[in-house]
């Protein structure tokens, strides 16, 4: 006789996903999130058509789809896109891979992490808009400036997952491959790093947002093209709904690129326990 504990959470033979997970992605959560989203938009739509937020501050959406409409079709909104685009992909590439080499670095020599780990802590705790202006004097008005300011503030969620990841790995594990006389180089590439790639892809992930952000405060302290500067130029004209319009542009850039990230997370990390 099956125990009843044992049926509710044992997984299906046939489908390969039990009960909890089966649910979590029912169909239902997706109409009851596409039914939240109706209800707000439709509410944001009647606010300002009635009156009781001024369209200065809330433009109707409709209103916004519009304006979003007539910026994508102008001549000069497919250039000023591929420039914030490339700003975030060199400075999201950028700053993970020196996440990377230098979490695995403090994560793996101790002596390094006691040694360099507080000048890390100590740049992390700058604020990073204060560095914009020096980026900027360094390196002009370019892409350059808003690729460094992007990489300065996407490597630190790589760096700190690496480490906590490598300090992490299961003691019983590398004791495991130290009694099979494993080098330290195998131990590393058979133990340490599948367990710790995990929360090193979600500090990946981290730094993609970062990457935009980072990005658009560049194009903000001194640019002359981007999606910041569009951003920052229809903000000084009160051109409410064509600010709230890169905003969603911005957002559908972040929310594409994380989905692609969290994809290949999910194909590369397949050993990942929940």
């Amino acid at each position: 006789m099956v125990d009843r504990a044992d049926a509710t959470t044992s997984d299906d033979p046939n489908t390969g996903v039990g009960p909890v997970e089966a649910e979590e992605k029912s169909p239902r959560n997706w109409v009851g999130s596409l039914a939240v989203a109706v209800a707000l938009f439709a509410l944001w739509e009647i606010l300002p058509r009635a009156g009781l937020v001024p369209e200065i501050i809330l433009p109707p959406i409709s209103s916004i789809v519009y304006a979003l409409y007539t910026l994508v079709i102008t001549d000069f909104f497919m250039s000023h896109f591929l420039v914030t685009l490339n700003e975030i992909f060199w400075g999201f590439v950028i700053g993970t891979v020196i996440g990377l080499v230098v979490g695995i670095s403090l994560g793996v020599w101790q002596r390094a992490k006691e040694l360099f780990y507080p000048f890390v802590v100590a740049f992390q705790a700058i604020p990073k808009i204060v560095l914009a202006p020096l980026l900027i004097s360094w390196f002009g008005y370019g892409q350059t400036s808003k690729v460094a300011m992007a990489v300065v503030i996407s490597f630190f969620p790589v760096l700190i997952n690496t480490m906590v990841g490598l300090e992490n790995v299961p003691t019983d594990m590398v004791q495991l491959m130290r009694s099979l006389r494993a080098s330290r180089r195998q131990i590393f590439t058979k133990v340490e790093l599948p367990s710790a790639a995990p929360l090193m892809f979600a500090g990946v992930k981290t730094a993609l947002t970062f990457a935009v952000i980072g990005a658009i405060v560049g194009e903000f302290v001194g640019a002359a093209e981007g999606l910041g500067f569009l951003l920052y130029t229809y903000n000084f004209q009160l051109r409410i709904d064509r600010v709230f319009a890169v905003i969603a542009i911005l957002s559908t850039i972040g929310g594409v690129l994380y989905f692609f990230v969290e994809w290949l997370d999910q194909k590369l990390i397949y050993w990942r326990q929940d």
